[in-house]
């Protein structure tokens, strides 16, 4: 697996997430709603670059809500996918959340993105509820996963 380097996510970031999230979602965050997700309260995020590289490859965007992380929004670009940087935002979020002292971590997935899933499932997240419809752009279901961050070790790939 390829080391990406890991780093907070900031506002010079954003024209460069914003064209990995126009190539990754079908109904994707504009620049006021990542601009307000990087304010809110308990945000957070990181980015991905390759080594000697200033190009933002990938991100994760998460928010610590009580003794909850929950995560928004993951997303890597189209041709560096398939080597792992996924793995690392998420293991990355999932280890600050666990410092922090979270209990659990929660996300909503499209039950289509298997991708997505089979990777969620590999971090020992699992299926807790389903919010009918809730994806406008067909109607899609959302999956809400769940993990509990009790172990030190989260990521089982």
């Amino acid at each position: 697996m390829t080391t990406w380097r890991l780093s907070a996510l900031h506002p010079s970031d954003l024209e460069q997430v914003l064209a990995i999230e126009s190539h990754s979602f079908t109904c994707p965050w504009g620049r006021v709603s990542l601009e307000d997700e990087l304010r809110g309260p308990g945000a957070g995020s990181y980015v991905a670059r390759e080594s000697g590289s200033e190009a933002v490859a990938g991100y994760i965007f998460f928010r610590h809500i009580a003794d909850e992380v929950h995560i928004y929004r993951v997303a890597v670009a189209p041709g560096r996918r398939r080597r792992g940087m996924g793995a690392q935002l998420v293991e990355a979020c999932l280890q600050a959340a666990a410092q922090a002292g979270a209990r659990a971590a929660l996300l909503e997935v499209r039950p289509s993105n298997s991708e997505a899933v089979a990777l969620y499932r590999k971090f020992g997240f699992r299926t807790v509820a389903t919010r009918p419809a809730y994806y406008p752009d067909r109607r899609e279901d959302a999956l809400i996963l769940q993990k509990e961050l009790n172990s030190r070790r989260s990521y089982d790939g």
